[in-house]
């Protein structure tokens, strides 16, 4: 081998090592180095090795050395910082559709984007939950979606509820359902399919691991000029439990300790104070998922206007009463 091509080699691993058990905590000394790269069959000196960080911080990586009498090196910049990769940990752990051996196999792939000491330490304070319900074909549903969405192709698919003994039923009689797909959103702990069909003008929204064999037509999606400029973050905003309804500026009163939550459903508001508490305009799309908001919070938020969605509110109210008779 020429001595070019163990340069690189050695190049290579030295990286790798690097990457893999360096960070600002955990650092190695030249020594170590020259061990390590040893025990892959790589000769090396302190000369080379130091030529060997050199060049790879020519080459971009930020690899930093803590001077001293043996010198210390680690990876100083990486992709993902440790709290950013937590974020995207707790998350694979949190979702309910992925069993738990893919949840797994995603912790510890994301889990690589760290060093070895960083991962393990990370790990050991996440636990992943054993979820039964969850199914890996909702994994390679999102993949076709994916790809529909890219190629802007139509996608087709089997929809199904379950009955009391959870047992699927078809909906449609088992017949495919044939969508344009506008994009994926993330509510209430379920991935959504929002898409619209070609007879009608309105989205709509499909649970993705209720979808069952989705596939990608080879036909392109039909264009509409109401969903030329779709905004996902908009529909997602005004939709509660992603059931569509009729869109409506509502003005809402809350009490003062709702601030956050407020907030946090509708995004970028700016409620007026009225003393007692505040008063803010937001559009929302009115079903009975959003009433059913509403009274979650026992009468500490309330439809102000406009009168015909305060009576809408009053009936589905009265229906409650009606039903515990």
């Amino acid at each position: 081998m020429s001595r070019s091509a163990e340069q690189k080699i050695r190049l290579l691993v030295l990286y790798d090592i690097l990457h893999k058990e360096t960070d600002a905590e955990h650092q190695l000394s030249t020594n170590e180095l020259i061990e390590r790269l040893a025990t892959y069959g790589i000769q090396a000196t302190r000369q080379t090795v130091y030529d060997d960080i050199e060049m790879l911080n020519s080459f971009g990586y930020e690899i930093i050395t803590v001077h001293g009498r043996n010198n210390r090196y680690f990876i100083g910049d990486r992709t993902f910082e440790l709290p950013e990769v937590q974020v995207l940990l707790h998350a694979v752990g949190a979702a309910k559709f992925l069993t738990e051996k893919k949840a797994s196999v995603l912790t510890e792939k994301v889990a690589e984007l760290l060093g070895e000491a960083q991962a393990d330490s990370l790990k050991e304070l996440l636990t992943v939950k054993s979820n039964e319900l969850g199914n890996e074909r909702v994994y390679y549903s999102i993949d076709a979606i994916t790809t529909a969405l890219i190629e802007k192709r139509k996608l087709s698919f089997l929809y199904f509820d379950y009955d009391g003994r959870g047992n699927r039923v078809y909906r449609k009689e088992g017949e495919r359902y044939e969508v344009n797909p506008l994009g994926m959103v993330y509510s209430g702990e379920n991935f959504y399919l929002v898409c619209f069909h070609d007879k009608y003008d309105n989205p709509a929204s499909y649970r993705i691991d209720k979808m069952e064999d989705v596939q990608v037509e080879e036909s392109k999606i039909t264009r509409k000029e109401q969903f030329e400029n779709f905004d996902l973050n908009a529909y997602k905003r005004e939709t509660f439990g992603m059931y569509y309804g009729e869109k409506a500026d509502v003005t809402l009163f809350f009490s003062p300790e709702l601030l956050d939550v407020i907030r946090d459903r509708f995004g970028d508001i700016e409620p007026k104070s009225d003393g007692s508490g505040y008063i803010a305009n937001v559009t929302v799309r009115i079903s009975r998922i959003f009433f059913a908001w509403i009274t979650a919070f026992e009468g500490k938020v309330k439809i102000l206007e406009p009168e015909i969605v305060k009576e809408q509110y009053k009936s589905f109210i009265e229906k409650i009463y009606q039903s515990l008779e």
